[in-house]
């Protein structure tokens, strides 16, 4: 099966990354026998049996009508069957009217397509509450067998909180900072990642909060997989601490380089955790004082062989077939 991939967006991003490593999943012996893999412009179409599109509203459109708008324009020039995946999927917004829009973009993009996959359950729930239905394929281990890079960090000198990923608003790498500058020991936070294009505002109001705590604050920059990889099994306490996240490659890439990090209680953790018993440790948002100081003072609470996750390019395989049904019907 010859199969188009459709995820714009920086190199790096978690989407992107999430569309990069389906198609590693789906090229075995059993996957796509023609080109997979994100693309750009409309050209490089030609003889795809079906397209797999990834969609969120920030890698589209400067807002979610434009991105949806955008997403529509482009379904129209791509082979069929369309089979989406919605990412960062809307549904209680603490701001409704940003939620109405969200809402209302998304429902345009899922009417575009012939078959919709969500990657958790709880985000399944929210896609039934605006009239679709979805397949859910869960996320992958992001890494099929994690190798480590020559690297060798130099911020291991001292204990440290690490949190992975882009930095942006709402990631929480301000709740990291102030979770170190409330325990005695002001363990260094290590920001494993770079910073998100148009935020580096917030990264300098990161630095002058930790600089009024007394927190040292580290910022690695960009990472390739093998010196993420080092980083996130070179951090003292590894930290998921955004509760509010839909489906979160970074916690995930936690659990596939052997660590069992600290997550604030949101949907996504709390799945995760149900799937994978022992993996991952809940706190309450506000409240990570207690779990930190045990994994400060008991490190081997972090570590453990990653879990089994479900054989997800079988799933893709499956839902493509589904996805070729339903138009041939």
């Amino acid at each position: 099966m010859r199969v188009l991939v459709e995820a714009p967006g920086p190199p790096g991003h978690g989407v992107r990354r999430h569309a990069e490593r389906v198609t590693e999943l789906l090229t075995g012996p059993a996957g796509p026998t023609g080109p997979a893999g994100p693309t750009g412009p409309a050209g490089a179409q030609g003889g795809s049996d079906l397209t797999h599109a990834h969609f969120t509203d920030a890698l589209w459109g400067p807002d979610v009508a434009s991105a949806a708008a955008a997403f529509t324009r482009r379904a129209a020039d791509l082979p069929r069957p369309l089979v989406v995946t919605l990412h960062d999927v809307p549904g209680g917004d603490p701001d409704p009217l940003r939620d109405a829009r969200r809402v209302a973009g998304y429902r345009r993009v899922a009417a575009a397509a012939d078959l919709v996959i969500v990657s958790a359950r709880h985000e399944a729930v929210k896609a039934r509450a605006f009239g679709v239905e979805p397949l859910v394929i869960p996320l992958p281990l992001p890494f099929r067998s994690p190798a480590a890079g020559s690297w060798s960090p130099e911020w291991t000198d001292r204990p440290t909180i690490g949190v992975l990923g882009f930095v942006y608003p709402g990631k929480g790498h301000a709740e990291a900072i102030d979770a170190a500058a409330g325990h005695p020991a002001r363990p260094r936070v290590v920001a494993a990642g770079a910073v998100s294009p148009g935020h580096a505002a917030l990264w300098a109001e990161l630095v002058a909060r930790a600089r009024a705590v007394g927190v040292e604050l580290h910022l690695t920059g960009p990472l390739d997989e093998a010196d993420l990889v080092a980083a996130a099994r070179a951090v003292t306490v590894p930290l998921a601490p955004n509760h509010g996240v839909s489906a979160s490659g970074s916690l995930l890439t936690w659990l596939a380089c052997g660590r069992v990090p600290l997550a604030a209680r949101g949907p996504f953790a709390v799945e995760t955790a149900e799937d994978h018993p022992g993996h991952v440790r809940l706190y309450e948002p506000d409240a990570i004082g207690p779990e930190l100081a045990r994994a400060l003072a008991d490190p081997a609470r972090t570590r453990r062989v990653p879990p089994v996750r479900p054989d997800v390019g079988a799933l893709h395989r499956r839902a493509y077939a589904l996805a070729r049904r339903r138009t041939a019907c």
